[in-house]
């Protein structure tokens, strides 16, 4: 276990006021504020109210508070990652934090900082996330946890490490759903990942996010290299709370801890949720198993206290002890926990135009042959079509806590978010429908809705072919819990779009979905004059699309992911469900995911990585390349990640260029425009380019320039040597390119390290 528990540069008055008081502890009170306990939180740690220290509120999620009421719900990660904006992914984490505080929560569970960072297309939980690229996901997750915490909340950045998958995670007692008795004890999935890989690709987010300053970590549910994850000494003391120098506690996810005292050695601090919920998720460290390890000398007391400190550190530096926080009248455990469900109202005035805006930026086009933006007059038509477009006809939370409990064939209505413990309760849904009809009575158009999936024909027959536009919405589902089992949309999406083109001239798919989905059987059909990726918006859904269908912003959303045509053309076997008793993830395609896999074996994308259309077209030009070197300003902590040429007063995130391009908007719509930078790094096997900038050049009215920046870092142009365990920069030249998606690259220079 690393003994550099110090506070780091943010930390060291908190780290003081830890050590102060931890050495007025008895070893039962300090064995209080490491095992989670019953209360109205989804976690609860009992503090030591002799000493001040009040029982501290855990609580999801990274969509906003749940299962709790009087919040907002926020568009989900990958929406906000396909906005590719900076200030909003910042904006999002402050007011979401705001929400978490105002509701008397001590630490939000959020953000997913890149587990799963979207290794499968098929995962459950890619949605909660951002990109299956570390830079992007490192960025999105240093500006959410800054967001957070500016909002007095601790974040926790999750789930840390290689958790690619839901299949078999199988948390403590929660086992696989195989009808084989040999498997009731199956292992976790083991997620067995080289070293390369796993520095390249997998813990480049969580530096960032420690860089932030998280507070705290949550190792999860999987093995790793056949350890568990939350007693994995490798992963967590060496690389997390070494390389990383992480200062703050690692929390287990519920149900994550499998052990005793493996679990304190391999780097574990709270126990989550550990006697609460009737311990039945592992209360390993409860009725007294801790402290007697400590008083029988199984576990130093020293350890206690650096477990202690970790968690307390946060706590301090955020002020938590110097203004109380509101008190929690809401009950997240009424199943288990007797107090009352009430309702605070925390939501802001302000806070329905931001999420309103995350939507309209992050919606993305992917065709428009005319169908786009709507010009509906008093004399015209709309047909709006299928169940995505409405409500769920049992209320927004009618679904249940998690949103996977909706009744038998329920009408869910439009999809706002995906399910599990990253849903969070709407106070409202403004449909897509809603919306339009609102501006149906603004406009004075017509507006016919077919809210049904099947047995649409005969209506269709009528109704599409006396319509100016058809707007189909279909939608793709998925949850916490379980990975998809293939590409398709839900409802026969795909048969209501046939069924529409062969009624309509122009037919616009708007698709709600958790990532990407099959859509060869009509994507190139003429009648289909335009594709609309909305992703999961949250509850101003409707307003941030009809923004978008009918001009009043231009689209600027790009794919936060690679849009394939099938499920064979991405790396195989990448969620494994074998009925062994210890199934394993073999990592072998390496850092290949994504984007870096069509690249490597030139597959041919349906849309690439970061590829979006607007309304308007914009040219690049002008590519300067300026080697003034920069000292890292944005460490909140510093992390110890080794590099060549260390010299104790430099960084592996000091800029060594910048990189400045000309955009300027050729079209005739005001416009944003995401560019892009990547590196092509010469090196064995390395890819064939890496994602390593990105800047939102927004509001450009026809005929303006405007200049995208890239500030390029020395992490951001070095390889992991495994052979001597640090980062270099290769001595050859590196090929920069700068474009609006990864396979549209416009502008190129090289830079080398001499």
């Amino acid at each position: 276990m690393p003994d550099n528990v110090t506070g780091g540069i943010a930390w060291a008055d908190a780290y003081a006021k830890a050590v102060a008081i931890v050495a007025e502890m008895t070893i039962e009170e300090k064995v209080n504020l490491t095992i989670g306990v019953n209360g109205p939180c989804s976690g609860n740690l009992y503090g030591v109210p002799r000493l001040g220290i009040p029982v501290l509120c855990l609580e999801d999620g990274p969509a906003g508070p749940r299962p709790v009421h009087g919040i907002s719900q926020y568009p989900a990660g990958l929406m906000t990652a396909a906005t590719w904006d900076r200030e909003l992914m910042y904006s999002r984490g402050r007011a979401m934090g705001k929400e978490f505080y105002d509701q008397g929560i001590h630490i939000a569970l959020a953000p997913v900082a890149g587990g799963p960072l979207g290794r499968s297309p098929l995962g459950g939980r890619n949605w909660e996330g951002w990109f299956p690229d570390p830079y992007a996901t490192g960025m999105a997750s240093y500006l959410t946890v800054k967001g957070i915490q500016d909002s007095g909340v601790a974040a926790v950045a999750k789930h840390f490490i290689g958790y690619e998958q839901e299949t078999d995670r199988n948390g403590y007692q929660v086992t696989s759903s195989s009808s084989d008795s040999a498997l009731v004890n199956q292992l976790p999935i083991s997620s067995n990942i080289d070293d390369e890989t796993t520095h390249e690709l997998y813990l480049w987010s969580f530096a960032e996010a420690v860089r932030a300053g998280t507070s705290h970590v949550m190792c999860s549910y999987n093995e790793v290299n056949q350890t568990h994850a939350c007693n994995n000494a490798y992963t967590l003391n060496h690389l997390l709370k070494g390389e990383l120098n992480f200062q703050g506690a690692v929390i287990s996810d519920w149900g994550g801890q499998h052990n005793n005292i493996e679990s304190v050695y391999g780097g574990l601090d709270v126990s989550m949720p550990g006697s609460g919920s009737g311990g039945v998720l592992g209360d390993f460290w409860g009725n007294g198993a801790l402290v007697d390890d400590v008083r029988n000398g199984s576990v130093p007391e020293y350890m206690l206290d650096q477990m202690v400190y970790r968690l307390l550190m946060p706590y301090y530096h955020l002020g938590q002890n110097e203004t109380e926080l509101p008190e929690v009248i809401f009950n997240a455990n009424t199943g288990t926990y007797d107090a009352p469900d009430r309702t605070r109202n925390v939501r802001q005035p302000t806070t329905p135009a931001l999420i309103r805006t995350i939507g309209n930026s992050g919606l993305t086009l992917l065709k428009n042959t005319g169908g786009l933006p709507l010009s509906l007059g008093a004399d015209s038509r709309v047909a709006v079509v299928g169940t995505d477009a409405t409500d769920n006809s049992v209320g927004p939370d009618g679904c249940g806590t998690v949103y996977t409990s909706c009744p038998s064939g329920n009408i869910n209505g439009t999809l706002s978010l995906g399910g599990g413990s990253g849903y969070a309760y709407a106070p409202y849904i403004v449909t897509p429908l809603d919306a339009i009809q609102a501006r149906a009575v603004q406009d004075g158009f017509e507006v016919a809705q077919i809210l049904r999936d099947s047995d649409v024909e005969t209506t269709f027959e009528e109704l599409l072919p006396i319509s100016d536009a058809t707007i189909v919405f279909v939608s793709r589902f998925s949850e916490e819990s379980e990975d998809i089992p293939n590409l398709s949309l839900d409802h026969d999406g795909d048969a209501l779009v046939a069924a529409a083109v062969n009624q309509s001239s122009n037919v616009i798919v708007v698709m709600h979905t958790t990532g990407v989905v099959d859509i060869e059987a009509w994507a190139d059909h003429e009648n289909v004059t335009a594709i609309v990726s909305a992703f999961l918006p949250g509850m101003e859904t409707g307003n941030g699309l009809v923004d978008v269908l009918f001009g009043d912003v231009t689209p600027s959303g790009k794919l936060p992911f690679t849009w394939g045509k099938s499920i064979d053309d991405y790396p195989p076997h990448t969620i494994v469900s074998d009925p062994v008793p210890a199934p394993q993830a073999n990592f072998t395609e390496g850092v290949f995911i994504d984007y870096r896999w069509f690249d490597k074996h030139d597959i041919t994308p349906r849309y690439e990585f970061g590829f979006g259309l607007s309304y308007t077209t914009f040219g690049y030009s002008d590519l300067v390349l300026d080697n003034t070197f920069k000292a890292d300003a944005f460490a909140i902590q510093q992390t110890a990640e080794p590099f060549e040429g260390y010299n104790g007063t430099n960084s592996l995130y000091d800029v060594l260029f910048t990189v400045n391009v000309t955009i300027k908007n050729t079209g005739d719509y005001t416009g944003s425009e995401v560019a892009q930078l990547y590196a092509s790094i010469p090196g064995d096997d390395q890819p064939v380019r890496v994602l390593r900038g990105f800047d939102k050049v927004k509001n450009l009215a026809p005929g303006e320039y405007g200049t995208a920046t890239f500030d390029v870092r020395r992490k951001d142009v070095s390889i992991w040597s495994v052979e001597r365990g640090l980062w270099y920069v290769p001595t050859d030249a590196i090929t920069i390119s700068v474009g609006a998606s990864s396979r549209n690259l416009l502008l190129t220079t090289t830079w080398t390290s001499s």
